[in-house]
Parts: C-alpha cells; structure tokens; sequence
C-alpha cells in the first residue's frame, strides 16, 4: 500500500513507549546510542515507584498502564512485571471486584492504551487478560475462568446497542490469546463488528475507528480481512501531511494504523 505521507516522521526522536517502539521495529534505531540512552530512561521511569506487592500505588489502571508501556519497550517478562501481573489478575480476574470499583474512569483513564472507558469490571478484566496473554502468563486458572465469564457476558449482550466500548475491550483480550483469537466467540464477535461496519469503512460511534482497525488487523478471517478492507481508502484520505493520523494523539493513532499496515504487510 503506498501512502501520501510519511507516517514514520512523527516518532523520530520520541520516548513515548509507542515512539520507541516504532523506533526500534520500523526505523531500526535500537542499535543507535541515542535510542538506547532514550530507552533507558523511559523504562526507568516506567519503573519507578513500583510498589512491593507488585502494583503501582495500588491502582489497577496505573499498573496496567505501566505493564503496558513496558510491553511495549522491554517486551519480555521480568521478575517485576510478573509481580505486577500477579497483583493486578487478583485485583481483578474475580467475580465481584472489590477496590477496583472505587477507581473513577474517564475519557483520559486509557488515553494511549488499546482500551476504551467502559464497565470498569469489564475494561480491568479486558486489560488483566491481555497482558496475560502478551507477557505469556496465562497458565492462571483464573486465565480461562475470566474468558469464559467474558464469553457468557458477550452471549447475554449480543444483541445490545448500547455496549460497543465493553465489545472493543472484550475483543482486544481475545484477539491475543492463541486459546480465543480463533474461537467462536471470537469469529461472532468480529462478524457483529461487520454488521454495523459503514460503506465509508467507519464503525458508529462511540466505537473508536483507530483501535477497531488496529484489533482487527490481527486477525486473520474472512470477516477481519472485509473491513481492513473497507477501512483502507478511508485510512489513506484521513492521513495528514506530516504523516500523521487522527484529530488528537497523533502519534499514539498513528502506531496504530502503522503497526496495522505492518501486521497486514501492507506497508
């Protein structure tokens, strides 16, 4: 796919862990002393102020924030992150949660993260599941117990309107999982997506079309492959001369449509 603009300029020099990230994979800068002292720093401050039971300041959302930036930058699993992990799946991989309730969500609480504001006992399970997965620490019972409590809640709201934001979440989790991304909940799920998928290739709001078009490029089904599809000339016409992708959180949109282009290797 050969697009307008450069779509690489926008992370040059960043330390954002999506910048970083796109410095390493896509500009191949992470054997440059620049980007390895930027890296140090941004995984220091990642780092910094974990608490000795694991969390960050024993907030399920700064813990999975955390977790996810150093998914991101230091990619494998430590003894601290599996600590983290530990924390956040018993604060909230349970069937009623307790202090995680008490945490405000707002439009800003997932800027940045592949979430979106929804029931907060969906949105933390959603996180806790693929980080999980991400970090190859899903031999938790608790693991299959939460999906299939996700499974039960997708079936008792299949034919809603009203609850997308859970449905993106619930499908983040899924598509990362070589035990769900296949399954068919899964396939369902990504066919009701197709069922309320515009001609202009938009989803309706309040489904955010960078994060849908992101999810869907991991997958590999007829389904998924229909929407990229119908996304693309939309992604092309959307995109802003500095290479740039969205209204707000430029760079944060644009690794999403690029790390979609590169999973479809279509860039």
């Amino acid at each position: 796919m050969k697009l307008r603009f450069n779509p690489f300029q926008i992370f040059e020099a960043s330390k954002s862990p999506a910048g970083l990230y796109a410095r390493k994979k896509w500009l191949g800068e992470s054997g440059n002393a620049s980007w390895q002292d930027d890296f140090s720093q941004t995984v220091s401050l990642l780092s910094a102020g974990q608490h000795a039971d694991g969390s960050w300041f024993q907030s399920p959302v700064e813990t999975i924030r955390r977790l996810f930036g150093l998914h991101l930058t230091v990619r494998e699993k430590t003894a601290d992150i599996e600590r983290a992990l530990a924390w956040l799946i018993d604060e909230t991989l349970t069937e009623h949660l307790t202090g995680s309730q008490s945490e405000a969500f707002s439009d800003e609480t997932f800027r940045e993260l592949p979430f979106v504001q929804a029931q907060p006992s969906v949105t933390l399970s959603c996180a806790a599941l693929f980080l999980a997965s991400v970090f190859q620490s899903e031999q938790d019972d608790r693991i299959a117990v939460s999906r299939r409590r996700l499974g039960r809640w997708l079936a008792g709201h299949a034919d809603s309107s009203e609850f997308w934001p859970e449905k993106i979440n619930i499908l983040r989790a899924l598509i990362v999982s070589d035990s769900s991304a296949g399954d068919s909940e899964t396939t369902a799920l990504v066919q009701a997506f197709e069922s309320i998928q515009q001609p202009s290739g938009l989803w309706p709001a309040p489904i955010d079309f960078f994060l849908t078009v992101n999810a869907l490029a991991h997958l590999n089904t007829e389904s998924s492959h229909r929407q990229w599809r119908a996304a693309l000339p939309l992604l092309c016409n959307v995109q802003q001369k500095d290479g740039s992708w969205g209204r707000t959180d430029h760079e944060w949109n644009t690794f999403l449509v690029v790390h979609a282009l590169k999973n479809k290797q279509a860039l």
